[in-house]
């Protein structure tokens, strides 16, 4: 990174194209996973820049973005859904060899980004096509490998604005201070509970109520500190290079509805989907009736948790989410109110359920777990918590509670998310000082030293 931030500077300096540099640099830092997905992404990327001039320059738009269509949804659905298909015909009687395809780092992200951009073309909101830009918006490093989604009309404003290559100190300390905190957050946060969720997802028919609570909470927070830390750190490196791409998060735990909770997670992808799904639907529906906007929620929510991963566990979460978002519209229709710490509750709850799906590896384990947090298992307590409850002549049931749960970390990561200004709002309320510095610079250097345990992002896997 200092490298590429150097020579991106240089080159700005100079008045050369530092595009092509982040571009070569993006293509370098994807091959390095796996160089032989490389020729996936710049085909990939090729081939949607050609559909994409075709449809801007041709009189057939509807049948180039038809073909782009097919070919982005085809390339997602031979990688990522193809072997979940072939495995439940397989159970109905067929008999066809599996392909066993890797699925390639990122291709949900780098696929929807270019969809986004042959939508946009299609229906006439851009005209400029330029290859390198092209290029570079698809595949700009930072955003990737899990986001968050670009849109091109901001990148390619800020692509084609040369004031931006040169240093900006401020910019340089906003971004140093995202990416650091974001680098906290996924090492010393998602990955201390990690170990704790694993167990507890592994053994999901005999783990007692407690555990289930504490293994099911200790998934969402492990999932929100991943998954925003990525985030936070895909900000943070692009605001050091003067670029601005969206926030993903918004404190999401604080929501009071499942319509204010997609507002405020994942972002750009609720935002995608709102877009090019969920709009195109009420229009095609002309009239805006209840049942016409509870058809188009449904659909589009349950493309948004089907985007997500091949399993029936990703389908039940899909449902789920797109049932809660309906509720919610049929809620507001009839003007029905509730007490704000009630109806935070009450979503929480039900995020929490919807995630246990997320997690589990299949159906069964979810419902297991589900079953066990409403005590299918029993209730048994850690030892230390029975001696202090003896205390207060209090009985409770004592039983070995699998696992070894970092109380501190558990502790500190639920008053985060519960009082804590997000790491987007910290960036803009606290002024630089000695004192922040050292600070980060600690967190740094302790985060650095746990990354002798690789461990992937959470959303590696989508």
């Amino acid at each position: 990174m200092p490298t590429v931030l150097a020579v991106y500077f240089i080159l700005g300096r100079l008045n050369l194209n530092a595009n092509v540099w982040l571009l070569l640099a993006s293509l370098a830092f994807y091959a390095y996973w796996d160089v032989s997905f490389l020729p996936l992404l710049v085909g990939s990327i090729a081939v949607n820049f050609l559909i994409a001039k075709l449809i801007l320059d041709t009189a057939h738009k509807s049948l180039s973005f038809a073909v782009g269509l097919i070919f982005n949804l085809g390339l997602l659905g031979v990688y990522k859904y193809l072997d979940f298909i072939i495995d439940n015909v397989n159970r109905i009687g067929a008999d066809i060899e599996p392909l066993g395809l890797i699925l390639p780092l990122g291709i949900s992200f780098f696929t929807i980004t270019q969809l986004l951009y042959l939508y946009d073309c299609y229906s006439g909101t851009t005209k400029e096509h330029r290859l390198v830009n092209y290029a570079l918006f698809v595949s700009f490093f930072p955003h990737l490998m899990a986001g968050p989604i670009l849109y091109h009309r901001q990148m390619f404003k800020q692509f084609n604005n040369p004031k931006l290559r040169a240093v900006d100190w401020n910019n340089l300390s906003i971004g140093l201070m995202l990416f650091t905190i974001g680098l906290i957050k996924k090492v010393l946060v998602a990955d201390q509970l990690s170990p704790y969720v694993a167990i507890g997802f592994s053994s999901t028919a005999s783990v007692d109520c407690l555990t289930a609570w504490l293994t099911s909470i200790g998934y969402m927070l492990q999932l929100y500190f991943d998954f925003s830390g990525y985030s936070d750190m895909a900000v943070g490196l692009s605001k050091m290079m003067n670029l601005d791409i969206p926030i993903n998060f918004n404190s999401p735990y604080r929501a009071s509805s499942m319509i204010n909770f997609w507002q405020r997670w994942h972002i750009s992808l609720t935002n995608a989907i709102t877009a090019c799904v969920y709009m195109p639907l009420v229009r095609r529906l002309k009239t805006r009736t209840l049942g016409h906007t509870v058809t188009a929620s449904f659909i589009a929510f349950f493309v948004v948790g089907i985007w997500h991963g091949a399993g029936w566990t990703f389908v039940v979460f899909a449902v789920m989410n797109a049932v809660g978002i309906v509720v919610n519209y049929i809620w507001k229709f009839y003007n029905r109110t509730m007490p704000d710490p009630l109806a935070h509750i009450i979503t929480l709850l039900y995020v929490l359920l919807t995630m246990v799906f997320f997690r589990a590896d299949s159906v069964s384990d979810a419902l297991n777990m589900i079953a066990a947090m409403f005590g299918a298992n029993g209730i048994v307590f850690p030892q230390k918590l029975v001696a202090i409850a003896a205390t207060f002549n209090i009985s409770l049931n004592v039983g070995n509670v699998p696992g070894s749960l970092p109380k501190f970390i558990f502790l500190a990561a639920l008053l985060i998310v519960a009082f804590s200004p997000n790491s987007n709002q910290l960036t803009k309320k606290i002024t630089p000082s000695p004192w922040l510095a050292t600070a980060l610079a600690f967190g740094l250097f302790v985060a650095v030293l746990h990354l002798a345990r690789v461990t992937e992002f959470l959303y590696f896997q989508f």
